[in-house]
This record gives C-alpha cells, structure tokens and sequence, in this order.
C-alpha cells in the first residue's frame, strides 16, 4: 500500500524530526539571556515544540508560531502542564502580537520554507518589529554542499540514499526504513525532496510506502548577511554549528545571532 502525506505529518513528527545537533541547548542559552533582561521570547515554525517547551521548562515565557492547527494541537498536549508558554496558529511572514520579545528564533531551517526574496524580506521585517531594541534573532539554515548538489545533479540524479533516521511508527510500532531522493533547482535555488517511509513486518517485508514531499530554498553566507542588513539587522555572530563552531568551507550549518539596534 502506498501513499502520500505532507512532510510535517504531526503523526510522525515527532518521531522522525530530531533536528540538528545541540539545538535545543543552543537556543535555550539565548533565551535565557532574554530571560534574564526580562523578555519573553518567540520561537517561528515551532510545530509540536521540539525546542520551545524545553526552553518553556527551564522557566522562560514562550510564544510558539505555526501555520499549521495539527501541529500545535500537538504542542499544546505535550505542553499541558505548563503555564509560561502560549501557542499561536499564524504565519510568519506576516504575524501580529501584542508584546515584545528579547528573542526571537527560527530552528531546523525552518526559515527555508520561504521560496522567495519577498517573502524573506516581509519575515525579517516582522521579526525586527516584535523585537525589543537590542533583541536578538537566531536563524539556523543548512550550508549549501557543492559536492552533494553536484552528486545529485550528476550520477545520483533519480536515484535514492538511505537517511539516517529509521524510526518506529507510532501507531504500528514497526520499524519504518527511511529512503530520499532530492533534485536541486538553481535557478531558484530550491532543493526538492521527496522521502520514502517503508514500514516493515516482523518478516522484514515492505508492507506500505508513504511518500512526503519538502521544498526549501537554500542560500549562502553573504546573501543571507545581505537580507539581515536590508531589514535593519546587526549581525553579532555567524557560527558553523549549533555548538558554536566557527563557520567554515565544510561547516553543516550557518547559525545567525543577529540584533536588533538599540
């Protein structure tokens, strides 16, 4: 049996999405320091609060945005017993709250989803307005591999690559194999992938396939260092990892800290 489902599939979320290495810590530790100047802090694309209920748990007020109803209802159930975290369904692109925040963060290359400049540019400008003067933004995207997109352009064009995270389903409680294909188009700089989800039987026999499609739009350092500075952003640090590593060629991330004049 096969079929299709949407990428962030609050099903399997949580399973599957485990974001990118010392994310939460990250994130938390700048949150803490909004804490500690007084500011609540606003996570975007916060689906089912991977990292805005840890940080919510530590004791810090938290607003968490998501277009998606599915996904906060979620949030909202694993986030119950709190008090300090209030769950919001809006776009971020085009958001309005009613306070200020000393933090505002954007995880998981979730800033990715915005396939065009303009709606880059309208995301950066709201942000800038929620923060208070002297805030912070932290944006985590993927560094673009030249090798890797040029494998995908090339010999590994249609074909498939295992991933790294086989989970167990849920609902099943059967080992779900994971396999993808990507194709890469430059003109827009779009990254197209299509994962492959093969629930296996106790026999080990593919007994159903679910195909999720993702879109993202990756960029590079100084495209993103020129974005942050058309919408009245300083840039503090620019880091390889969410380790805080230096940036470098081979670095996986490019973490931004920028900050809102005072």
């Amino acid at each position: 049996m096969s079929n299709t489902k949407n990428f962030y599939d609050p099903e399997v979320y949580d399973a599957r999405a485990q974001g990118v290495p010392g994310d939460v810590e990250f994130f938390l530790g700048l949150a803490k320091d909004a804490q500690a100047a007084g500011h609540p802090v606003l996570e975007l694309a916060t689906g089912t609060g991977r990292v805005a209920i840890p940080i919510a748990r530590a004791g810090v007020r938290v607003v968490g945005l998501d277009a998606s109803k599915e996904m906060l209802a979620q949030a909202r159930e694993k986030s119950s017993d709190l008090d300090n975290v209030r769950w919001v369904e809006g776009d971020m692109k085009a958001f309005e709250l009613p306070e200020k925040f000393g933090l505002v963060f954007i995880p998981f290359r979730s800033f990715q989803h915005l396939l065009i400049v303009k709606d880059q540019i309208a995301c950066l400008e709201c942000i800038h307005r929620h923060l208070v003067p002297g805030g912070r933004l932290a944006i985590d995207i993927f560094n673009p591999d030249l090798v890797i997109m040029g494998q995908w352009l090339g010999a590994k064009r249609g074909g498939l690559q295992k991933r790294r995270d086989d989970y167990v389903s849920p609902k099943t409680e059967k080992l779900v194999k994971a396999w993808e294909t990507r194709d890469y188009h430059q003109a827009n700089q779009e990254v197209e992938s299509t994962f492959i989800d093969e629930e296996l039987n106790d026999d080990g026999v593919v007994v159903s396939k679910v195909y999720r499609g993702l879109r993202l739009r990756y960029a590079f350092r100084y495209e993103m260092e020129h974005l942050l500075a058309r919408t009245g952003f300083e840039i503090e640090d620019l880091f390889g990892d969410c380790f805080g590593a230096p940036f470098g060629d081979t670095s996986p991330e490019m973490v931004f800290v920028a900050r809102k004049p005072a």
